[in-house]
């Protein structure tokens, strides 16, 4: 009997992580082809809104500058567009470096106590004075004209928020390919979802909403670009994917870099089930089918991975069983290959994909950690 069960878990597992991985972009492709709700969009410049883009900041002195000059060359109206920074108590010179830029137009808020990055957002939605408010990292670039595609969207009144197109500037470490193709597997899901219904999450370092629809998150909100979202969506408003509202960027480097930054975004994965857990029995079907597909799925993706080698442990006696192990043992043993390739100038093909795959994994078994130790700060450090 115990056999019986041990089997089931086994091959309930395997599934629901080939659901997540292949099945679920599978079906949301193939509903886009039925299924396509347009979005209407303009381009005339006597139309566009007033737009506030809003910059949580924290030791930047970096990145800064490149960011503001970045901002004040985008192609869109100056007279319908602030830039508003919020810096969350930087002392390595952040402030300084913004200081010389007021004159310029900065809307610049020198916060002295560090409070987190959501209590510096939401206040500079309450200090933005436009239709659309724009969030975006310090480290990412515009393209110039990625403002003027993310409006464009709100031309139609469905629409609630917009998520921009993150591309990772060229990595050859394993992390970075591995990153970079994660991404584009992604972007592929969210073009079919828009398509369909509505996206569910966007990117931190480039989305849009509109202002009267921001509802603040609590401030020790991690994922502050899940949360916007869900909030948006519950208040019955669409969330599209713009391919070519572009932000430029470089991936993480470091694998320690990589880990913690799961972590906390996986800590912060948890904190919004909680949040918002009547999305568990949200109404619209369609909407339901991709939380639950693609925001609660890959969450539980690790814990069912976990149950594979587990339940695979107990089932070594068996013939069939013995060989699946000594795949998945296979399998983490080119991840320590990629592991080493990531420190060495000569790189392997294809090494990437299951180094990325074990570090995230392990990234998000350790968040819910996290979350249940409730040792991620509201404040945040910079991962480099």
């Amino acid at each position: 009997m115990i056999e019986i069960i041990i089997v089931l878990i086994f091959w309930f597992a395997i599934f629901f992580v080939s659901y997540v991985y292949f099945f679920y972009p599978v079906i949301i492709w193939g509903l886009s082809l039925l299924i396509h709700k347009p979005v209407v969009k303009s381009v005339k410049s006597d139309a566009l809104p007033r737009v506030s883009i809003i910059i949580a900041a924290y030791n930047e002195a970096r990145h800064i500058e490149k960011k503001i000059v970045n901002c004040l060359s985008l192609e869109y109206p100056a007279d319908k567009m602030e830039i508003i920074i919020g810096s969350d108590g930087s002392d390595d010179g952040t402030n300084d470096i913004i200081e010389k830029y007021v004159s310029r137009g900065i809307l610049f808020f020198p916060h002295q106590a560090r409070r987190g990055k959501m209590a510096v957002v939401n206040d500079g939605v309450e200090s933005a004075t436009g239709d659309i408010c724009i969030f975006t990292d310090v480290s990412e670039l515009f393209d110039r004209n990625a403002v003027l595609k993310l409006v464009r969207n709100f031309k139609d009144k469905e629409i609630g928020a917009v998520t921009g197109n993150h591309i990772y500037n060229r990595s050859d470490s394993e992390l970075g390919k591995g990153t970079s193709l994660y991404w584009k597997y992604q972007r592929f899901i969210q073009k079919c979802e828009s398509r369909v219904a509505t996206i569910l999450s966007c990117d931190g370092t480039i989305y849009a909403c509109r202002r009267r629809l921001y509802r603040s998150p609590p401030l020790g909100t991690i994922n502050d670009d899940k949360a916007v979202p869900l909030g948006i969506v519950k208040q019955g408003y669409r969330i599209v994917f713009e391919p070519e509202a572009v932000a430029r960027g470089d991936v993480l480097e470091r694998t320690l870099s990589f880990y913690n930054q799961k972590v906390r975004s996986q800590a912060g994965m948890y904190q919004l089930f909680w949040v918002f857990k009547d999305m568990f029995r949200f109404k619209n079907r369609i909407v339901w089918f991709i939380f639950m597909s693609h925001t609660v799925g890959p969450v539980a993706v690790p814990w069912m991975i976990l149950l594979i080698f587990l339940s695979n442990l107990y089932l070594l006696y068996l013939p069939f069983y013995s060989s699946v192990f000594v795949f998945q043992v296979g399998f983490y043993l080119l991840a320590l290959a990629g592991a080493s390739a990531q420190k060495r100038t000569t790189k392997f093909p294809l090494l990437y994909i299951p180094y990325y795959f074990t570090i995230a994994n392990i990234g998000s078994l350790n968040g819910f950690l996290a979350y249940l130790r409730n040792n991620q700060a509201a404040t945040w450090t910079k991962v480099e």
